[in-house]
């Protein structure tokens, strides 16, 4: 337990008892405060802690912070400094915070949802005034509900995998049939005069194909329509990643996760958002899985820029290519022959335009590609202009 030396020490006003007793109920009041089973802090008008005890002081090592009290009230409260000079301040009671920690993924060190509560305690003159935090730690409750949430998310991806795979199959063979019939289409043009007979005959089997393409058309499946809500990215990206791992663990992929710690909220759509964030994983883990590469690391983070959300995948592998960054994102391109049909980036690129977003590619940090995906974090009102 700490205390900063401005920090009067409390005295009887009556000061009918003794300094002795005074110093037991002094260390006696310390002892308790350090035995607690929550994190404690008290906070002064410059943000000095100047109270403190042992729980707290683990929350140093495991959120990886210099300071924890600033972190998790930067996350709760932006405009705390100024709070705890304000006289009518009432403070905060159990507001519960989801906290990333920067560079673990997965197990127990990777979050921490933490229940929060901030007491204003006046001591006269606003400037004396302080903020006592205390923080319980309540990670294991949510473990379990992630557990499920997880389990749930992985499910719902695997069938869109199988129906975007379907859709994707269905697609190619519309765009690879269209093209002959296009042929026998200026083939019927150009006969219309010189041989009717041929013509008609053309133009009876362009119907039949035209109907028989529609019916095919009509076997896509339709795709989910979501409702716009609010989404963390960092909690979509810890989605991804656990769905991930298998292949990750296969293919000797080990994984840097640099979070943003306080990532605002965006407004999208969380299972489109969480496919395109597939999309480019899957794309790296293709990058680093070939041959040759020695080298395997897949890099994730976030910060924010101004008014946008950045997401950074980079990956070790090959890299792309300056003259086919922007040919990457057309239907059905795709360097990885017999593997895929060159339709994972086109889509993460329209579920990013349809959040007013945008994705680039450009060389990774160090060698390889990264992925850039910029997402705006207003509000759907300006997603849906």
């Amino acid at each position: 337990m700490k205390r900063d030396s401005s920090f009067p020490r409390a005295v009887s006003p009556a000061r009918r008892a003794s300094r002795a007793p005074q110093a037991l109920r002094q260390e006696l009041l310390e002892a308790v405060v350090d035995e607690a089973p929550i994190a404690l802090a008290l906070i002064d008008a410059q943000g000095r802690i100047v109270l403190d005890n042992q729980e707290y002081k683990k929350l140093i090592a495991d959120l990886g912070a210099r300071e924890p009290a600033h972190l998790i009230l930067e996350t709760a409260l932006p405009s705390w400094r100024a709070a705890i000079l304000e006289p009518g301040f009432p403070g905060f009671r159990g507001r519960e915070l989801r906290i990333d920690r920067p560079g673990a993924v997965g197990g127990a060190a990777a979050l921490r949802w933490l229940s929060c509560s901030l007491l204003p305690v006046r001591r006269g003159a606003p400037e004396k005034s302080c903020l006592l935090l205390a923080v319980n730690d309540v990670s294991n409750l949510h473990r379990g509900q992630e557990k499920m949430r997880l389990a749930v998310l992985h499910a719902h991806l695997a069938d869109e995998e199988h129906a975007d795979v379907l859709r994707e199959s269905l697609s190619a063979a519309l765009f690879r049939l269209e093209g002959p019939l296009n042929l026998m289409k200026s083939a019927a043009g150009f006969l219309r005069h010189a041989d009717p007979a041929v013509s008609s005959a053309l133009d009876s089997a362009l119907a039949e194909g035209h109907k028989r393409l529609e019916e095919l058309r009509q076997l896509i499946p339709p795709e989910r329509r979501e409702a716009f809500t609010s989404v963390n990215l960092n909690e979509v990206l810890h989605g991804v990643l656990d769905v991930s791992t298998p292949r990750l663990l296969k293919n000797g992929i080990t994984v840097s996760w640099r979070p943003a710690a306080i990532l605002p909220a965006i407004t999208g759509r969380p299972m489109q958002l969480h496919a395109l964030f597939k999309a480019l994983v899957d794309n790296a883990i293709d990058a680093l899985s070939a041959r040759g590469c020695k080298t395997r690391e897949l890099r994730l983070a976030t910060r924010v820029l101004e008014n946008d959300v950045q997401v950074f995948v980079d990956d070790c592998g090959p890299g792309v290519p300056a003259e086919l960054r922007l040919k990457a994102f057309e239907p059905f391109f795709t360097t990885w022959a017999g593997r895929h049909l060159g339709t994972g980036l086109s889509r993460a690129l329209e579920i990013a335009c349809e959040h007013g977003g945008a994705i680039s590619l450009a060389d990774a940090p160090g060698g390889g590609c990264r992925a850039c995906v910029e997402l705006p974090a207003g509000h759907k009102e300006r997603l849906e202009e």
